[in-house]
């Protein structure tokens, strides 16, 4: 069992925090070969301007994966913020709950689109499915997040603790 959950750990390390890091190097380089070749040698490069713009795509989608995994999300906790740690437990589970029936939900749908699709980029001729690939695997991995997340609140609710018991360690917090 601890060898499947280490390598679990080293595909999303990978899929999270390696491949964006991979594609957002690409994108940076692309868009200095794009300064050189505009503003030096006076010859725009219109496959760097593309692969700059689909890699954005790829890292803002993967890179959403890395923040959710973090918890380093905008989030608006107003509400949140005043309540007891029950309340506050309460709000988890609801908000865990509706994402995961959503993007559960979403999935399928979005998979046998991406599987569907015959589009191209029109420069470099990548096809479209390859760059939205990552909007499932946001989806996929944000459920399985919740899912995770929720069966320990539900834990904690039944425990009557209502402390939020992941990422502890991110944030430097003891439980």
């Amino acid at each position: 069992m601890r060898r499947i959950r280490k390598a679990a750990d080293r595909f999303t390390d990978f899929i999270e925090i390696q491949l964006p890091i991979a594609v957002f190097l690409m994108m940076f380089f692309a868009f200095l070969i794009n300064v050189f070749f505009r503003y030096v040698l006076k010859n725009p490069q219109n496959w760097t301007f593309e692969l700059s713009i689909n890699s954005f795509v790829v890292v803002g989608l993967l890179g959403a994966c890395t923040a959710y995994r973090k918890e380093d999300h905008v989030v608006f906790d107003l509400l949140y913020a005043r309540l007891k740690p029950k309340g506050q437990n309460i709000l988890r589970m609801i908000s865990y709950i509706i994402v995961i029936a959503f993007f559960a939900s979403a999935i399928p749908a979005s998979i046998m689109y991406l599987w569907k699709l015959r589009a191209m980029t029109s420069i470099m001729r990548i096809p479209d499915r390859i760059i939205f690939a990552s909007f499932p695997i946001l989806m996929i991995s944000t459920v399985i997040r919740s899912a995770y997340r929720l069966g320990l609140d539900i834990k904690a609710f039944r425990n009557k603790t209502y402390v939020q018991t992941y990422n502890m360690e991110d944030r430097g917090a003891s439980i």
